[in-house]
């Protein structure tokens, strides 16, 4: 118990001292566009962290959770310009939705694995996107409230939404910390080693993997809600397109699945660099951020398969213990969990590994 109390310290700490770095150069950057490209960082990362909580832990791999952030970025965006509510509440409400959107979608899905749970997922957001142009929601602008704008969440200072960006992420990196380093996880990372083993064993997995896709789902929507007032203009194009599910999935394995620094590292390294190439080669090669992640779909593959996390984890332990990197706990330990035997999590493994 005291060696998980202080995994969960050490990294709280790490978590601590990356937010505050990265607001520190956050508010000595002085342009606007480098500004909100910082705080995209943020929000895509937030958006893989909500992929990885289903996908990374559970192995059931999904194209489709443009589904829940256009949600999210809707919920907030109708809620503001037909009802007047706050998007501080507006927020939250979005979550909801997402919660509810990942039960109604999760029941009929899960009955489906492998390939074809992938390719099912990616027909949500399809679909929503026609359904909410038919609806008449082809372009949706934010109107800009003068005289009360800090309580409808409109700053002059684009930093602020840096701000409450990292608020966002460090909550959401949190719950993925505590569901890795607890039964949650374990369950998850058994269904992902061997379901019907897990199954056997006597560990629902219909039911941890709709929590698993509800807490999913109420990330990625934060993560919309969050890029509609930032950008102040809504499309189902930008918030339902193939691309944002493609972003959320390719931040998540170019840093590492299965851990929840992964889609914080992918984001904070592709997001500049797409979002850079865009603003100076944009006008000369028109959707040039499909090809930074085409290609880097392709490097992370050739290169370190498990994502850049568990690349620079394993040279860092083998100079550290040679004789532990590689080990991998059994199948019959990982779908022991039913009795509470399962081992730690790769969280916690790691932080214990540093503190010997």
């Amino acid at each position: 118990m005291a060696s998980k109390r202080r995994a969960f310290m050490q990294q709280y700490a790490l978590i601590a001292i990356f937010a505050v770095v990265y607001l520190v150069i956050g508010f000595l950057v002085r342009n606007s566009y480098y500004q909100l490209m910082m705080t995209l960082v943020l929000i895509w990362g937030t958006m893989g962290l909500g992929w990885n909580v289903l996908s990374g832990y559970s192995g059931m791999i999904s194209f489709g959770h443009a589904a829940f952030f256009g949600l999210g970025a809707y919920t907030v965006t109708i809620a503001f310009v037909k009802f007047g509510i706050t998007p501080w509440l507006g927020i939250p409400l979005g979550v909801l939705v997402g919660v509810i959107a990942g039960v109604l979608i999760g029941i009929p899905t899960f009955r489906l694995r492998g390939h074809y749970f992938a390719l099912s997922m990616l027909a949500y957001p399809l679909a929503m996107l026609y359904v909410f142009e038919w609806l008449g929601y082809q372009e949706v602008s934010l109107p800009m409230k003068r005289e009360n704008p800090i309580a409808y969440m409109q700053f002059t200072d684009q930093r602020a939404y840096m701000v409450i960006s990292m608020i966002v992420m460090v909550a959401c990196m949190i719950i993925s910390l505590h569901v890795e380093c607890s039964r949650f996880g374990r369950s998850l990372l058994a269904i992902k080693q061997n379901q019907p083993a897990a199954e056997a064993a006597g560990i629902n997995a219909t039911r941890w993997k709709m929590y698993a896709m509800m807490l999913s789902a109420g990330m990625a929507a934060a993560a919309g809600g969050l890029y509609a007032i930032i950008l102040l203009v809504v499309t189902p194009q930008t918030v339902f397109g193939a691309l944002v599910s493609a972003q959320a999935l390719i931040v998540a394995l170019f840093g590492g699945v299965g851990i929840f620094w992964g889609p914080v590292v992918g984001s904070a390294i592709l997001i500049p660099l797409a979002e850079t190439l865009h603003a100076e080669l944009g006008h000369i090669l028109p959707g040039i951020q499909g090809v930074v992640y085409g290609l880097a779909i392709i490097v992370i593959i050739l290169v370190a398969p498990d994502g850049i996390y568990w690349k620079v984890r394993d040279r860092i332990m083998a100079r550290r213990t040679p004789a532990k990197v590689g080990a991998q706990p059994r199948l019959a330990e990982q779908i022991s969990i039913a009795a509470d035997a399962a081992p730690e999590s790769p969280s916690c493994l790691w932080s214990n590994d540093l503190a010997a």
